[in-house]
């Protein structure tokens, strides 16, 4: 099982730094060559994909790909950048 936050910051025409955290579980489906990731937003207004959840074949690293590119991609994110931690607090 992979635990890791996704923060996506940037700065906003007026200067402010405007951030976006998600919280990201990746681990093996239970089908041989596949691997399920779940998001859980943790900021207010985050924008989300249409599922929380992906199953990809692979494992844990290939879902935890798919997910944050799913979230990179989303109207609303951007110009932001990203920044994976795999040993969240």
């Amino acid at each position: 099982m992979i635990n890791a936050t996704l923060k996506l910051t940037r700065t906003a025409d007026d200067g402010a730094e405007m951030y976006r955290k998600y919280f990201l579980v990746a681990d093996f489906g239970s089908v041989r060559g596949q691997g399920n990731a779940s998001i859980i937003p943790m900021s207010a207004g985050a924008p989300m994909p249409a599922s929380d959840q992906f199953s990809v074949r692979g494992g844990e690293t290939e879902a935890m790909m798919a997910a944050v590119s799913a979230i990179k991609v989303l109207p609303g994110n951007e110009g932001f950048t990203g920044e994976i931690d795999f040993e969240p607090s």
